[in-house]
């Protein structure tokens, strides 16, 4: 398993802590008024405006469903994009399962989507608690099928952070069990990969991280699984970790060292290594979580998005 640790200065780094700390803090505050977290979680990469300021096109589009709903997202592409894209990314965004937007992550999607040459479909799916799983999960899934049977041709790219970056290898999971079509390769940012919350980082890198708290971890389960879950925590759709991880497509795996879920991307990268899937494992000195959406305030995450640019033209290239 290639593990790589990047040596980039942190630029902007205080900049970015102190504004994760800021929220952290305003959303401890907020009590349980979900629509007051949900603002503030949009708000989660507004560090500064230049990170605000990604210069990029935004199309909306509704994803048919296998039910009577459809599923709003957005197309983005940069601004200065020639010519139609051979290359489609879909993207599930963060949020802990009970927050975040298309719009909140729409920096992030043209940033990725100017690194890796790619069309990049951020999905607006079904939020906990009012939805708990797997109804987001189907959402999803709902939408790779859609992207399959409309850009069959086309290389085809799943990626996801946090809580999208579960759901990005919960899919891969169940796509591969039932024997669907796989993406060409798969990028995960930070991704929480055990819902029953035994990383030792969880305990060992508390005191570092300027955003997630391991208290509240727990109560983030409760309310993504809801009052009657349909799925215990172990579950391959809930955990990743837990899955059978054999014949995975090539998968990139970007994380923070100073944050609490460092061991859920460690573990997923070692069980899949031993299971022969072809997996990178990119650690990143003194960076919090998703640090990717910081660019290019934060250095390193300008840093982060050219290697998965190099690692996707690496794998499609094959």
């Amino acid at each position: 398993m290639p593990i790589s640790s990047p040596a980039s200065g942190p630029q902007g780094l205080a900049t970015v802590c102190d504004h994760l700390a800021l929220l952290k803090s305003l959303t401890a505050s907020s009590g349980n008024n979900l629509t007051v977290k949900r603002r503030l979680l949009d708000m989660y990469f507004a560090a500064a405006p230049e990170i605000l300021d990604a210069h990029g096109r935004v199309t909306p589009v509704l994803i048919p469903t296998r039910g009577d709903r459809v599923i709003a997202a957005e197309r983005v592409r940069p601004g200065d994009a020639d010519g139609p894209p051979e290359r489609r990314l879909l993207y599930l965004h963060g949020g802990s399962w009970i927050a975040g937007s298309p719009a909140g992550h729409r920096p992030l999607a043209v940033r990725l989507a100017r690194a890796t040459h790619a069309e990049v479909i951020v999905i607006d799916y079904r939020l906990a608690p009012e939805h708990p799983f797997p109804a987001g999960l189907e959402d999803c899934l709902d939408a790779w099928d859609w992207l399959c049977a409309s850009h069959s041709d086309d290389d085809l790219l799943l990626a996801g952070d946090s809580a999208g970056g579960n759901l990005t290898l919960a899919c891969l999971n169940v796509l591969k069990a039932k024997g669907q079509r796989l993406p060409d390769a798969a990028i995960a940012f930070s991704p929480a990969t055990d819902l029953r919350w035994t990383g030792d980082s969880l305990r060992h890198q508390a005191a570092l991280d300027p955003i997630l708290d391991p208290a509240v971890l727990p109560l983030v389960t409760q309310a993504y699984l809801g009052p009657s879950p349909s799925a215990p925590p172990d579950d391959p759709r809930v955990s990743p970790l837990e899955g059978d991880l054999r014949g995975l497509p090539p998968l990139l795996l970007q994380c923070g060292e100073a944050e609490i879920l460092l061991d859920d991307s460690r573990r997923y990268a070692e069980a899949a290594h031993r299971q022969g899937s072809p997996v990178r494992l990119s650690l990143w000195a003194d960076m919090p979580h998703v640090f990717v959406g910081f660019a290019p305030l934060l250095e390193p995450a300008s840093h982060a998005l050219t290697e998965v640019g190099r690692f996707l033209d690496a794998q499609l290239a094959r």
